[in-house]
């Protein structure tokens, strides 16, 4: 099972590959775009939870 996902990533890189140049970077600006809102969430979410623990911790 594990070697039919290294296949399919294979035929995913390889038809990114015959992308026009135009279509690559759209993709990769969509890409590029989807990680930095993710990092963005996560840099928000991890001072909340902080937050959040220490309140609760500090409950009788």
């Amino acid at each position: 099972m594990h070697y039919q996902h290294l296949s399919q990533s294979s035929t995913h890189r390889t038809a990114r590959h015959d992308l026009p140049t135009r279509e690559r970077l759209r993709l990769a600006h969509v890409f590029t775009r989807k990680t930095y809102s993710l990092v963005a969430t996560l840099l928000c979410a991890v001072p909340l939870v902080y937050l959040l623990a220490a309140v609760l911790y500090t409950q009788p």
